[in-house]
């Protein structure tokens, strides 16, 4: 059994999927990060990102994930496409930007604290979104898929050149041009149904949210759960533009600010939007227009957690 209580009190064998850096005269050929778990009592095998759940060995009690939350979408992905037979629990060493999944589970952005969560090894059951009504077959998701000015923010930043940045000035670059985009923004027409009724608003922002944060850490949903079997759906329509506004100052000044505006819940719901442009998790895409159908799949996979 994985993770057991068994399981508590010796080392895990972990599968590490990262990019192993160059050996140097102090680890030989051992990636650090590997040399570091091992140093922590785990047993360790290191495989890169595209072999993340490739012949998976029988005894592997961990997949290990360094990198950021598009590291952890991948991995997730891959599980789903081989309908999860390679599943294990999922542990996340956060060394992304905004590491948006890690913070929402309340794991360390220090890698050997969360190695130390492996120890008691708390579960968390992690929902995927699953989109149809975009390609032939479904697409998923596991942090946000959106419209409006995030597809927008995307393309600006994809622009930027931001390799010299530190992942602190990385977000507030991004908070700059997301606050100039939310000013100018034109509102477009939305039509949102759910179990409890329909919506046809003029909105700036629509995001379908499985985790509290997104993009460069806004957290729009504080309270959503990505176990809950709940989607939390944020709309901001064009009279809300002011409120988006002061939340993303708040953010760039380092006052403790929420955002004020209120989730709608839904585990399923249809979506149609007057745009052109749709972001699924960190991959922006053409919108056709099209009414899309959302539905929440529950408990896909596990990720090793920091809260309780």
């Amino acid at each position: 059994m994985l993770c057991s209580d068994v399981m508590k009190e010796h080392g895990k064998n972990i599968r590490l999927v990262h990019n192993p850096a160059a050996g140097d005269n102090t680890n030989g050929d051992k990636d650090e990060l590997c040399q570091l778990i091992e140093d922590l009592g785990h047993q360790c095998t290191v495989v890169a990102k595209k072999d993340a759940v490739k012949k998976i060995h029988p005894q592997t009690d961990i997949i290990a994930l360094a990198g950021g939350d598009g590291t952890v979408r991948m991995t997730v992905m891959a599980l789903l496409e081989k309908k999860l037979r390679f599943k294990r629990p999922i542990a996340i060493l956060p060394q992304g930007t905004a590491n948006n999944i890690a913070i929402s589970l309340g794991i360390p952005l220090d890698c050997e604290k969360a190695i130390g969560l492996w120890r008691n090894c708390l579960l968390k059951k992690f929902d995927v979104g699953m989109v149809t009504g975009l390609d032939r077959k479904p697409l998923y998701f596991i942090e946000s898929i959106g419209f409006g000015v995030f597809p927008l923010l995307m393309k600006k930043m994809d622009k930027k050149n931001t390799e010299h940045l530190s992942a602190e000035d990385e977000i507030k670059t991004a908070l700059r041009q997301l606050r100039k985009l939310v000013a100018t923004f034109p509102a477009k027409k939305l039509k949102l149904t759910v179990a409890g009724g329909s919506f046809e608003k003029e909105c700036i922002l629509v995001e379908v949210m499985n985790i509290p944060s997104m993009g460069p850490r806004l957290v729009l949903a504080a309270d959503a759960d990505p176990g809950d079997g709940q989607f939390d759906i944020i709309i901001v329509t064009a009279d809300q533009r002011q409120e988006l506004i002061d939340y993303i100052d708040g953010l760039l000044n380092g006052t403790d600010i929420e955002f004020k505006i209120r989730p709608i819940q839904a585990s399923r719901l249809t979506i149609e939007w007057e745009g052109k442009e749709i972001h699924i998790d960190d991959q922006r895409m053409n919108y056709p227009g099209k009414q899309l159908k959302l539905t929440l799949l529950e408990s896909l996979v596990e990720i090793v957690t920091g809260n309780k």
